[in-house]
């Protein structure tokens, strides 16, 4: 189950990685630039969350933005849908109509994405949802965005993410070791940092010492390569990041 559930994160992170050299769209949400991953939580009372999302067009030409929905992962019992451009597409849509956004335009409240999820069952647990902002006419200028709509009868002040915070590591790229700096509120039965190839083995497993701050690992032993590296708290992936070794 750990292995499964690291091999979907290091999908989605997969799939993104081209996320970086776009430029063209900044996304954004109440004036907060958004996060390449957002968590939105939700109490098992509630039948439906939304997450939303403003696309700027940051580039010097008109753009026909287009969205593409992709279900990472998706629990049992659940749908969403998108709304983009005011119209509002079946759960079974996965490639909105294009908005036509004119160079440092900004989606208005009324054509913004809206991500709608739906759990009427109460189930606890998460679906994992990836949103691509595209142009028409140029596929490979993209911004995407992974949601995770987490449903759980914990507060989101209470939930344990909350509770826990890491640097991105550094030195990235990385030679012979890099660093990351982190900060636990409160306690957790284990945390670990895995470090995955290409090819989606774990090729390093160490334990995250809770009374410290830092983690410094040795990857001398590590060829040159792309990686991706994933912090696990009470074996659920915290965070996925990608890190590259010379």
């Amino acid at each position: 189950m750990m292995i499964r559930r690291l091999l979907i994160y290091f999908l989605f992170v997969l799939l993104s990685v081209s996320n970086v050299s776009s430029q063209s769209f900044e996304l954004s949400y109440d004036g907060a630039i958004l996060n390449d991953t957002v968590y939105v939580y939700a109490h098992p009372d509630s039948n439906q969350t939304t997450f939303y999302a403003n696309v700027k067009n940051i580039s010097d030409k008109l753009i026909n933005v287009k969205v593409a929905r992709t279900n990472i992962e998706v629990m049992a019992n659940t749908r969403n849908q998108v709304v983009f451009g005011d119209i509002k597409y079946a759960p079974s849509v996965d490639t909105t109509a294009y908005l036509t956004l004119p160079s440092g335009a900004t989606t208005n409240e009324q054509d913004m994405l809206k991500g709608q999820y739906f759990n009427e069952s109460g189930n606890i647990g998460k679906t994992i949802v990836r949103y691509s902002f595209y142009d028409f006419s140029n596929t490979s200028d993209h911004k995407d965005v992974v949601v995770v709509f987490w449903t759980s009868p914990t507060s989101v002040e209470e939930n344990i993410f909350d509770k826990i915070s890491f640097s991105s590591a550094y030195p990235n790229p990385a030679t012979n070791k890099f660093n990351i700096d982190y900060n636990f509120d409160i306690s957790f039965s284990r945390a670990r940092l895995k470090i995955v190839n290409l090819l989606g083995s774990v090729v390093k497993d160490v334990e995250i010492d809770q009374g410290s701050n830092k983690l410094s690992m040795d990857i001398s032993d590590l060829n040159a390569g792309v990686y991706f590296y994933s912090v696990v708290v009470n074996n659920d992936v915290f965070q996925t990041k990608k890190l590259v070794i010379r």
